[in-house]
């Protein structure tokens, strides 16, 4: 999978299940010791995937933003034992997220059909 397929099922909710804000990718920047300006999220992932491509960090950027989905199906889970009528969508969701922890962790082992 190319890095920008990967960057527009991480950024589109029907695709990933979750929304990850702009806040969300800083944050994983930051973690990464990687300084970036508040752009659309999109410019915004490619920068980080980059960057942390140039300085052999890219499993590391993986490795969080698997954490932060993984975080919001835990979220889905929580709100879905509160509020029960919810289910219907919740589930949809967290498969989603689940579908898109698939596909990073196959992008981390590398494709055979790239």
């Amino acid at each position: 999978m190319s890095q920008q397929h990967l960057i527009t099922q991480l950024l589109t909710l029907f695709f990933s299940g979750v929304y990850i804000s702009t806040k969300d990718l800083l944050d994983i920047a930051h973690k990464l010791e990687l300084d970036f300006p508040a752009k659309s999220r999109e410019l915004l992932l490619k920068n980080l995937f980059a960057e942390a491509q140039n300085q052999n960090k890219l499993y590391e950027t993986y490795d969080m933003i698997i954490a932060l989905l993984q975080s919001r199906v835990r979220e889905y889970k929580k709100l879905t034992a509160l509020y029960p009528h919810i289910q219907n969508v919740s589930t949809n969701w967290i498969n989603k997220a689940n579908t898109m922890i698939r596909l990073i962790q196959q992008q981390k082992r590398g494709s055979i059909y790239e």
